[in-house]
């Protein structure tokens, strides 16, 4: 066995994914789940850039213990910035890390939902995972995948 690294980047606002949140129907009055849209959308285009980056890479779906890392980026929001002809300098007062919502194990939460299926058959396999968040030039992850792979 030889170990298979490969890493991808999915743009794009990360969205978190927390616990099921229930309503009630309003047609038969029992509960069912809420849909959140972005969040499934967000799921979806991770799905597709990790096909994507297995295919340009030629990897396949991995059976094994999987380690995960990921970086992900938001763009800051325009009140870090200073105004007037200084517009493009931050503030002294801008936090230089992000320390508020979304929570990190909820966006590792659907990260890891949206690879079962394409890159392991099963998030149980991840055996370690390093995530940061953190202000980038461009909202997204970065996925980088440590697997092993068949000799060939």
């Amino acid at each position: 066995m030889r170990v298979r690294i490969f890493d991808f980047f999915v743009p794009g606002t990360p969205r978190p994914q927390g616990s099921a949140k229930w309503i009630r129907s309003r047609t038969t009055g029992k509960s069912i789940p809420a849909k959140n849209e972005n969040l499934e959308t967000w799921r979806g285009v991770v799905s597709v850039f990790a096909h994507n980056a297995m295919l340009r890479d030629e990897v396949e779906m991995m059976d094994g213990p999987v380690g995960v890392s990921l970086v992900f980026q938001f763009e800051r929001p325009k009140n870090h910035y200073r105004t007037g002809k200084y517009s493009h300098e931050m503030k002294p007062s801008a936090p230089p890390r992000h320390g508020k919502k979304p929570d990190i194990d909820k966006l590792i939460r659907a990260v890891l939902d949206s690879l079962t299926g394409v890159l392991y058959h099963d998030d149980s396999q991840v055996d370690n995972i390093i995530a940061t968040k953190g202000w980038g030039p461009r909202a997204g992850v970065d996925i980088i995948i440590r697997g092993e792979a068949e000799d060939d």
